[in-house]
């Protein structure tokens, strides 16, 4: 009877490691803007993961996503499928030119690789915290975004490494602004107004991922709206073309 209820045990402990093993892989870093000193994260899981206490940690400097970022837009309380972006300007250490940035869970040593959720560097090999996301085999030694910032994630909850990152939606731009985009954030509509007194101009709305979501003409008159309020919470880019010229802006859904 004894041996039975051991065995029981174990395998109801293994089983809960495993569950939360899964649970912690449906977290990713999804973008990265060293300019901007924004962070975005998905979950790629079906149920909801209260991130408030999970760390970002960069060139060995380590902040508390609910204390010591700011939440621009989403929710740290992160539903399926949802992202959220977080800002921490002079705190992150998010170099322009070469930086590591690992995602660690609530509780854990830094150096332990089973406190790592997720884990990205650009720039140079062997910086901060490479080793500990060597060892836990989602990373591979020495390698490095060698794209322009900003960074994005391409892959999916179970793909990781240096192979699934690019640059954010790389588009040619104007010399000069031809449009504007306001409210932003905006939960509700977005508006574009042109600045350049152009018409006719085509415009189209990509996810973090560069999925199109909206591709329509503008018309004679210079300003228009898109409502967004239906869509996921996160960072999207709206591109303007104009013949052979594109202007890409940043909009945030809340």
């Amino acid at each position: 009877m004894k041996t039975n209820y051991f065995f029981t045990t174990i395998f109801t402990l293994l089983f809960s490691v495993f569950i939360a093993q899964q649970t912690y892989a449906q977290i990713k870093i999804l973008s990265v803007d060293p300019a901007g000193d924004t962070v975005t994260m998905k979950n790629f899981g079906g149920s909801t993961v209260d991130i408030a206490s999970y760390r970002l940690c960069s060139l060995f400097s380590y902040r508390t996503l609910s204390s010591q970022t700011t939440v621009v837009s989403g929710s740290l309380n992160l539903a399926a499928n949802a992202e959220v972006t977080v800002s921490a300007p002079n705190f992150l250490s998010l170099s322009t030119s070469a930086a590591d940035l690992g995602l660690y869970l609530p509780t854990g040593n830094f150096s332990q690789p089973t406190s790592m959720v997720d884990f990205m560097q650009w720039g140079a090999g062997g910086l901060g915290r490479e080793n500990v996301a060597v060892s836990k085999g989602i990373w591979t030694a020495g390698t490095f975004v060698n794209v322009n910032p900003p960074y994005a994630f391409t892959g999916t909850a179970t793909d990781f490494g240096v192979n699934f990152w690019d640059t954010l939606l790389s588009v040619d731009d104007f010399e000069t602004s031809s449009f504007d985009v306001f409210p932003n954030p905006t939960s509700s509509i977005l508006h574009i107004e042109l600045t350049s007194g152009a018409s006719g101009l085509t415009y189209q709305v990509f996810d973090i991922l560069g999925k199109q979501i909206v591709a329509e003409t503008l018309g004679t008159e210079n300003l228009s709206q898109i409502d967004v309020s239906n869509w996921n919470s996160g960072l999207y880019l709206i591109k303007l073309s104009n013949g052979d010229k594109t202007e890409t802006k940043r909009f945030i859904k809340q």
